[in-house]
């Protein structure tokens, strides 16, 4: 079956942008563009509604970003955004990142995107070191999936976390007993 590709719009009404993301409408997890990624979207534009400057120069890792929606759109705020996914997804997530790198330039944001396998403390040091320390925001949308995972990401949410690190999940409910692990 050949892949069928299609733009997906997202529009952050705060400040009236809209983010572009080609979906395949064959694919894995990573192919489209998930429901609990535009609800963590959506609550960061309305967030930002309330504190207009709350996501300027915070540094915001995206866990799992598929086709890095939330990543993004806190790029589009001001953030210094690393999105991470495993090695066959970055280079689709580098694209994505271009592709919305005006609105991205136009909020004075940054994004990069970096492999980050769930459980690798090698992984994990690079995007301590590129900071200088832990991120301020820790996003991750749709991530509780495969029960094998859920040790490894927590793991990885533990290992790149400080003290204050804010932690934002936005999970669709599906079966509720990996989800009640995870928590």
């Amino acid at each position: 079956m050949a892949d069928r590709i299609f733009l997906r719009e997202v529009n952050l009404d705060m400040i009236d942008k809209t983010l572009l993301f080609y979906q395949n409408s064959v694919g894995n997890v990573s192919a489209v563009v998930w429901d609990a990624s535009l609800v963590l979207s959506k609550y960061l534009n309305k967030r930002s509604k309330k504190s207009e400057d709350w996501l300027r120069d915070m540094k915001v890792l995206e866990l799992g970003s598929g086709l890095g929606c939330a990543g993004i759109t806190a790029a589009c705020f001001g953030a210094d955004v690393i999105l991470t996914d495993l090695p066959d997804v970055v280079p689709q997530l580098a694209k994505t990142i271009e592709l919305n790198r005006i609105p991205i330039s136009e909020g004075r944001g940054k994004a990069v995107a970096m492999e980050l396998k769930w459980g690798s403390s090698v992984q994990i040091q690079p995007i301590l070191d590129k900071w200088n320390g832990p991120p301020n925001i820790i996003l991750a949308a749709d991530c509780i999936y495969y029960e094998e995972s859920l040790k490894p990401l927590a793991d990885t949410i533990k290992n790149l976390s400080g003290l204050r690190t804010e932690i934002i999940i936005s999970q669709e409910i599906r079966e509720t007993g990996r989800q009640q692990y995870f928590l």
